[in-house]
């Protein structure tokens, strides 16, 4: 069964866009990566690594394995705290105004919750886990 609809969203969310958004971050710091330190280089290598859970994630979701939701919630909770964690404590290049941090920060949670939410009730999701 492949996804359809908001699956489908979720999908390319979790396996196109969050790498898309590494590869942005990393192009942006890739020039001052030894001025920024090993600090600069941890937190990048985190976010890679919040980027292939994600895709993991995605391509679970996609192939209709029943682990699948369970990486996503783990992979949108990853990207969240990241998120929040680039806006207030971050080594790396970032254009966020300091009072849109507050409300972009509410943005990323309540996007993540509510995929959360629509992974636990949605029947097409259920229906994954009632074939493993």
């Amino acid at each position: 069964m492949r996804p359809t609809s908001w699956l489908l969203l979720l999908c390319g969310y979790l396996a196109v866009w969050q790498p898309l958004t590494l590869a942005a971050e990393v192009t942006a710091t890739l020039g001052s990566l030894a001025m920024r330190g090993p600090v600069g280089v941890a937190e990048l290598v985190a976010h890679a690594l919040v980027a292939a859970v994600a895709f993991a994630a995605g391509w679970g979701l996609w192939s209709g394995n029943p682990n699948g939701p369970a990486l996503a919630e783990i992979a949108l909770t990853a990207g969240a705290a990241a998120t929040v964690q680039s806006l207030y404590w971050t080594w790396l290049p970032r254009n966020t105004m300091p009072g849109d941090r507050l409300p972009l920060s509410v943005v990323a949670i309540a996007h993540a919750v509510a995929w959360i939410v629509y992974l636990r009730r949605s029947r097409q999701v259920g229906s994954l886990l009632t074939r493993g």
